[in-house]
């Protein structure tokens, strides 16, 4: 049976709505986007390949992880070997900046993808929660090393410098809607909204090339912008950044992925050359 990737991009608190994709590996192919969700009930109500419509609003919720891996079972006949996601983890409870947040901003700060530091309220109870949901689950907390492809596993990520090695970017995307206004400061509102577009569909056009399967599941994003709202783009950007999860998450089962951090936490990036044969992944802290 094929393997399978979870790739979540956990929001920081529960009333903002978490990405998640559902991502297939093949033999001899690309691998391939089965499912996805720009929340976690958008993704419990989803069927293999179902297009979503991208005009609805979705809310965010506490993550779910036994409903989560249900349904991938549902989907596709087994429970992910791999779950990733874009959330500080730790086994002990966050307080401030760990060795491999200043790891991840000492390798990429100069190319503008340093981490934000995260605290005991955000996104404490959230990373306690998943952290220990998936534990529960029979998910092992993988920091070092590879893992072998028959054990089930949990990485944290991190999009921002992923997408630099995946586009060979000299600095970091400016795709968050959030920061439209602090990218292009001196640009009127819509040509700000429409650069912020222009590097969206660039980032996807870059998972086309890694992902079967994308292109039917999310849009465009220039023509979403104009047949949709400014809001329905942080939708966008959530399910992408969880796309992205499953793309970190696939080059560490393929063994392209770097561990930056220690055995008490880690952030797993694709290697700069992950293109090229295996790595045996060292450890970067």
């Amino acid at each position: 049976m094929p393997a399978h990737i979870l790739g979540i991009d956990a929001a920081w608190t529960a009333h903002q709505p978490s990405g998640v994709a559902l991502l297939r590996v093949r033999k001899n192919a690309k691998p391939e986007l089965i499912a996805l969700g720009r929340s976690y009930d958008e993704f419990l109500a989803s069927t293999p390949s179902a297009k979503i419509d991208w005009r609805t609003r979705v809310r965010g919720c506490l993550p779910p992880i036994d409903a989560l891996l249900s349904h991938c079972r549902k989907l596709c006949g087994d429970l992910p070997q791999t779950v990733a996601l874009d959330i500080p983890l730790a086994a002990k409870p966050l307080n401030g900046r760990r060795p491999c947040d200043n790891a991840v901003t000492s390798a990429y700060v100069s190319r503008g993808a340093g981490t934000h530091t995260p605290s005991a309220l955000r996104p404490g109870p959230i990373s306690k929660s998943l952290f220990h949901q998936l534990s529960k689950a029979g998910y092992e907390w993988h920091t070092q090393g590879k893992a072998g492809h028959a054990a089930r596993v949990f990485i944290e990520t991190y999009p921002h410098p992923a997408i630099i090695e995946l586009m060979q970017l000299r600095m970091r995307l400016a795709y968050k809607t959030s920061r439209v206004s602090q990218y292009w400061p001196e640009a009127k509102s819509r040509t700000r909204w429409l650069r912020l577009c222009k590097n969206l569909d660039a980032l996807r056009l870059a998972l086309i090339d890694e992902i079967d399967g994308l292109e039917n599941l999310i849009p465009s994003a220039k023509i979403l912008l104009k047949n949709s709202n400014k809001a329905r783009l942080k939708h966008l950007e959530d399910a992408m950044d969880a796309v992205v999860c499953c793309w970190i998450g696939y080059q560490f089962w393929r063994g392209n992925a770097l561990a930056y951090g220690n055995e008490q936490a880690a952030i797993w990036l694709p290697a700069p050359n992950f293109r090229s044969k295996k790595l045996a992944m060292p450890s970067k802290i």
